[in-house]
């Protein structure tokens, strides 16, 4: 039986159309909405801890960000579209995981060390190395944090981060639950 035939993968790939729409959807609506909203019910994203970390690297620019130029407002919008953006794509990350996985036994993949020490390198480098940089060179400058950059340059370039970062993690939770099915179903066939 192909693929199109099969309703289980059918229904599937309805699903995670539906989940991707809804992720472009609201991730549209949070950049255009956030600026019009009252701004002490946006500036909560940057006041309380909790709401700011949703994003981790809200975390690590904080303090910098508070020294730029921006009004309060702009501050406000950004942490609170970098924290809903961030929000959005973990619920997209782990649906697609738990959807997309495949039933049945299916072998181990090798290759996951080196995923692994990419995904360490890209991670780490985004947790303690990225922050404002005006004296970047070379292609990756285009995606580093200026400190002139306006609002939405700045977010436009956390999206990025974004992507990859929450690309990685839904590969990571694919490779956990490919591996505790292969356990549980090695567990049942000896």
């Amino acid at each position: 039986m192909s693929e199109q035939d099969n309703p289980e993968i059918s229904r599937r790939n309805n699903v995670i159309g539906i989940w991707f729409s809804s992720l472009l959807l609201l991730s549209v609506a949070t950049c255009v909405l956030i600026p019009h909203l009252p701004t002490k019910g946006v500036c909560y994203f940057r006041d309380i801890w909790f709401l700011r970390s949703l994003w981790y690297q809200n975390l690590t620019v904080f303090d910098q960000f508070k020294q730029l130029w921006h009004s309060n407002s702009e501050q406000c919008v950004f942490f609170a579209t970098r924290s809903m953006l961030s929000l959005y794509f973990a619920n997209i990350a782990c649906i697609t995981a738990q959807i997309s996985r495949a039933e049945g036994k299916r072998p181990a993949w090798r290759g996951w060390p080196w995923m692994a020490i990419i995904t360490v390198l890209l991670i780490g480098k985004q947790i303690f190395f990225d922050g404002f940089d005006d004296q970047s060179q070379g292609y990756y400058s285009s995606m580093t944090y200026r400190t002139y950059d306006s609002i939405n340059s700045l977010i436009l370039k956390s999206v990025y981060r974004m992507v990859l970062f929450y690309a990685l993690l839904t590969f990571w939770l694919l490779i956990a639950i490919d591996r505790r099915r292969n356990r549980v179903h090695g567990d049942r066939e000896a």
